[in-house]
């Protein structure tokens, strides 16, 4: 799984090979939720 942040659009991407599972402003170090969206779309649940 890779995360980057594009500076130009403030816009964060967490990709897993081609597949793009989250794009949006909040960053997903700072937040539980998007990880979890992420992890979602790649067919895995996060238990807590």
């Amino acid at each position: 799984m890779t995360i980057k942040h594009i500076r130009s659009s403030d816009t964060w991407l967490v990709s897993k090979g081609r597949k793009i599972l989250y794009r949006g402003r909040i960053s997903p170090w700072r937040s539980l939720r998007v990880i979890e969206v992420a992890l979602r779309r790649d067919g895995l649940r996060l238990v807590a």
